[in-house]
């Protein structure tokens, strides 16, 4: 099932997926962080960070400002400012992972590093589902709902992963505040899929509505 829009809304919907291609570019300039070796600096990557993390924010108002000027069905309106503004919150803390690292000069054990890598590359799959339910909310509403539940999936994935990396952190002949800083690193990691999910249960929510 599609749905059929005028002028307005079509010009929205572009915005909002420029916005998921902005938030993706967030979320796999942040994961080069991760796998950076202990040597390796990442300022520079930081700085990219930084700098989609507010192109999106840009594309989001954009489309907030479309919205407030009539786009969509008063009822419906709320529901896709309320999703945006989800969705860009897990760039928000994709960005927040870059300077979990970058500000405290965070190294992470090499014999970690795989370990964090699995858990982020659920956080990667739980957002690249995420996109794909909000590009077919607007064009295919079956597949939208897939999608949600792919969401669900890899962030309960990316779950056991994050509890299993915080036991072997705490096992680690390291003195207690690295520990907690990585302890803190793997929930913010973890924090990213749980982002995507709270904006896959905005789309749930607006499926119903739809189908009521």
């Amino acid at each position: 099932m599609s749905l059929i829009f005028g002028k307005k809304e079509n010009e929205v919907i572009s915005l909002f997926k420029n916005h998921l291609d902005m938030v993706g570019q967030v979320i796999d300039e942040t994961f080069k962080i991760i796998k950076l070796s202990c040597d390796e600096d990442c300022t520079d990557i930081v700085k990219i960070v930084r700098q989609k993390e507010s192109e999106a924010d840009s594309i989001r108002r954009n489309a907030e400002t479309l919205m407030y000027s009539g786009a969509f069905l008063a009822q419906s309106r709320g529901d896709m400012l309320g999703l945006i503004e989800a969705v860009d919150k897990v760039a928000n803390k994709a960005e927040t992972v870059a300077d979990v690292i970058y500000l405290q000069s965070l190294k992470i054990p090499d014999s970690l590093r795989d370990k964090y890598i699995k858990e982020y590359e659920c956080s990667v799959e739980s957002f690249k589902a995420l996109a794909t339910a909000v590009e077919n909310l607007f064009e295919d509403v079956d597949k939208s709902k897939n999608a949600v539940l792919e969401v669900e999936r890899w962030e309960n994935t990316g779950d056991g992963i994050e509890r299993s990396l915080i036991k072997e952190v705490f096992t680690l002949n390291i003195e207690l505040a690295r520990k907690i800083q990585l302890r803190e690193l793997a929930l913010q990691i973890g924090d990213i899929a749980d982002r995507a999910e709270d904006a896959s249960d905005r789309i749930e929510i607006i499926i119903l509505k739809m189908s009521a």
